[in-house]
């Protein structure tokens, strides 16, 4: 038997709430070590030379208490015991697509593989990527660095964009990975589901119509509940579409049962901000009860850090500066009064510079540090809980 090669391995959450391991090798499923026992790994997806993917993935289910697990040469973090550091960024791909062209050597205009590094140096016990690792959509314009031929829905653009320079992430923390609307079927959804996807579902359904997401689900860590909802498929954030409305309905619905009955924090992880986005500001306008189990909704899509008190409902905090053009700083705030919610006190917050975000627990919330490239703070935030299950606020100075 050929021994292959480890490409890349890293820890992530799935839909049935367990770590996994997963790795792309270049042939056979190596077994994986854990505690110093050996566990096989199995294929989860072939490689597809037809299609662009070069790779065979692996992957196998961890213990959560196991301490010590490696694949091959690649030892790769433990999951995570407590939550009292959580890093959470996104939108980190360098885009190519027709006319908009980063960089893609140019640290300065692509910065993701320094912030990868710094978030590393950070030793988290959990980081969230809150979606949009795939933008190399073309291939780039003559003259520009680092991405000519590395482009499409192929290995190649995937490895450029994520995996080689998340590496270091992969190495120091488990990943509870969203999916954003850059990993639609439309787009990186092929790669999206064969990759990173937190189900068996290796292809994108087809055909992809408005109910295309994965069902929420639930990941519990040390009191912290981190609901997943895939708000990946809208064919606009602006326009309604009562097909979508009715995926959103459904999904919202689950909130409760999934959150329980634990005295918890409880974060929505989505992509695309709800309240900025007509399908699911539709669901919230009608029954805004979904939302009352929830301490605050993490999101991204919007390339800016926003940090939003609504009258009514939890905050919400968008981390999108991790890589990919920045937005303007008041998008969030626009595009949320655009769905007429009433914003609270105190009034939004937001800055227009790439990093990521550090969550630190406290007694009464969570302090939130936020990193530039090189690691250094910029501005802070505290997501003030009074009491658990009680109303929420995000104050930033």
């Amino acid at each position: 038997m050929m021994i292959a090669a480890v490409l890349s391995a890293w820890v992530q959450y799935a839909a049935d709430g367990k770590p996994h391991v997963r790795a792309l090798v270049t042939k056979t499923c190596p077994a994986l070590t854990v505690d110093g026992a050996s566990i096989a790994m199995t294929t989860r997806a072939p490689a597809d030379v037809a299609h662009g993917f070069t790779e065979v993935v692996c992957e196998a289910i961890v213990p959560p208490d196991a301490t010590h697990i490696a694949v091959g040469d690649h030892p790769l973090p433990a999951p995570a015991r407590r939550a009292d550091a959580v890093v959470v960024f996104g939108d980190t791909g360098c885009r190519m697509k027709a006319g908009e062209q980063q960089n893609c050597g140019d640290p300065e205009n692509w910065p993701f593989p320094r912030i990868a590094q710094q978030i590393a140096a950070v030793h988290p016990n959990l980081v969230i990527d809150i979606g949009d690792y795939y933008y190399r959509e073309n291939n780039c314009v003559p003259g520009v660095l680092g991405c000519v031929n590395y482009w499409g829905d192929t290995s190649s653009a995937w490895n450029a964009d994520w995996f080689h320079p998340a590496a270091p992430i992969f190495a120091a923390a488990p990943l509870f990975l969203s999916r954003g609307n850059h990993e639609d079927c439309a787009r990186g959804g092929p790669g999206w589901f064969r990759f990173l996807a937190p189900t068996a579902t290796t292809v994108c359904p087809d055909p992809a119509g408005p109910s295309d997401g994965t069902p929420p689900y639930v990941v519990w860590i040390d009191g912290l509940d981190l609901i997943a909802l895939d708000s990946a498929s809208d064919a606009s954030d602006s326009v309604v579409d009562p097909l979508r409305v009715a995926y959103y309905r459904r999904a919202f619905d689950t909130f409760s049962s999934l959150s329980g009955a634990r005295p918890s924090n409880v974060w929505v992880v989505t992509h695309r901000p709800p309240y900025a986005n007509a399908n699911m500001a539709a669901v919230v306008h009608a029954a805004p009860s979904d939302l009352a189990v929830v301490t605050a909704v993490i999101a991204g899509h919007v390339h800016d850090f926003a940090a939003l008190n609504l009258a009514g409902y939890p905050p919400l905090i968008v981390n999108g500066e991790g890589g990919d053009d920045l937005d303007d700083m008041a998008d969030t705030q626009a595009f949320t009064a655009a769905q007429h919610f009433t914003f609270a006190a105190p009034a939004p917050f937001a800055t227009k510079q790439f990093g990521f975000a550090v969550y630190r627990r406290q007694t009464d919330g969570w302090s939130i540090s936020l990193r530039d490239p090189e690691g250094i703070e910029r501005e802070s935030c505290l997501l003030s809980i009074p009491s658990y299950r009680g109303p929420a606020q995000i104050v930033c100075s």
